[in-house]
């Protein structure tokens, strides 16, 4: 971390000196610092290269600005690159039917019920990770219909209905699972808690198995969960609650049509 500071540091120099500009903290300004900025877009470097460089200069200003050394920090008005954000990847109907299936491809029937109940929550609860590993058997009530997701990001908790399918595979995975002190909901057949490693390993497996495409992975499935919501009309607020997200933005990327939505969209037109 620090040599990667040091190497922003000394490209900002190089800058200064090639500019002509005395290489002296007191003689930077915000407009040097847009100049910087605006030669290193005309260069074709990334937004996340530009935006960490700035950082690095930031931090530098923020140390002198807070000991004293300087008087104003030209950073304060310059405004970081934006990043591109990238559409969220999902997977069709088809696909899940296909991961699902290949649920059922196990040497162990009982794994074979957790593995499926496990993918079925991530689709139809729009779980994250840590989410889903941190249910407790009292999560679940079966009876009023409801998960309770302990342990959101930012340490927040959400109660969520449960979907039918995600009550009828948890029934199944509830009778098969192994008679244990643990009270994690999805255990190992040997009694202990998944980890994020056990889980990440029987995914792989399952979409190596299903012949799914490549650039699936855990996360994939709360998109599914997102984008799928969308196209049956759920509104986006709704969604940033069900999905735990803190910011209306986050959701808002789910809002992404591709060609063929748009196609049949100019094709439902009322004049025809």
């Amino acid at each position: 971390m620090v040599e990667a500071y040091q190497s922003d540091l000394k490209l900002f120099a190089g800058f200064l000196q090639d500019a002509g500009l005395p290489v002296e903290v007191e003689q930077v300004t915000t407009d040097v610092l847009r100049r910087y900025l605006a030669g290193m877009s005309a260069a074709g470097l990334s937004a996340s290269t530009r935006a960490r460089r700035l950082y690095a200069l930031r931090s530098l200003w923020h140390y002198l600005e807070t000991t004293g050394l300087v008087s104003e920090n030209p950073c304060r008005k310059v405004s970081a690159p934006r990043r591109r954000q990238h559409l969220p990847n999902y997977l069709t109907v088809t696909e899940c039917a296909r991961l699902l299936a290949a649920c059922d491809d196990n040497h162990y029937v009982d794994l074979a019920f957790r593995d499926r109940t496990i993918l079925v929550v991530l689709m139809y609860q729009g779980l994250r990770r840590a989410e889903l590993l941190g249910l407790q058997l009292g999560d679940v009530d079966l009876e009023a219909m409801t998960l309770l997701v302990r342990r959101g990001k930012g340490g927040t908790s959400r109660l969520l209905p449960l979907a039918e399918q995600a009550a009828q595979a948890g029934t199944d995975w509830l009778e098969m699972r192994p008679d244990c002190a643990c009270s994690a909901l999805f255990v190992t057949r040997g009694g202990h808690p998944m980890s994020a490693v056990d889980l990440q390993r029987m995914f792989r497996r399952t979409v190596d198995r299903a012949g799914l495409r490549e650039g699936v992975t855990l996360h994939t499935l709360r998109h599914t969960f997102g984008t799928m919501l969308l196209r049956q009309g759920v509104d986006v607020r709704t969604l940033q609650r069900l999905l735990g997200h803190a910011s209306i933005e986050t959701t808002a990327l789910y809002l992404h049509v591709d060609a063929e939505d748009l196609r049949g969209a100019i094709g439902r037109h009322p004049l025809g």
